[in-house]
């Protein structure tokens, strides 16, 4: 009976130790790092066109960047016209 119950909690350690590494490598898969860059792209074109606008003052500047933590805002951000943008940002 021992050695069955021992044999029984070995192949459970085994089977547990599969699927956590299995987890593991899907955890992180090539798609989320895609995404992630491409997260992280949308964020850095955004600060680059408000960095490129002299008029922008300092106070909206930091509220467009809080605003940048918002990816659809980002997005809808980066792909309007130079005067919608003026306008969205105006309006922070």
């Amino acid at each position: 009976m021992t050695n069955a119950l021992l044999a029984w909690t070995e192949a459970a350690k085994v089977k547990t130790n599969a699927c956590l590494a299995k987890a593991k490598k899907y955890k992180k898969s090539p798609s989320e790092e895609g995404n992630s860059q491409k997260e992280e792209f949308f964020l850095t074109k955004c600060v680059q066109i408000i960095e490129g606008r002299e008029e922008i003052d300092n106070d909206v500047y930091m509220k467009a960047v809080e605003k940048f933590k918002d990816s659809d805002w980002r997005e809808l951000f980066v792909n309007m016209s130079t005067l919608k943008k003026r306008a969205g940002l105006d309006r922070l």
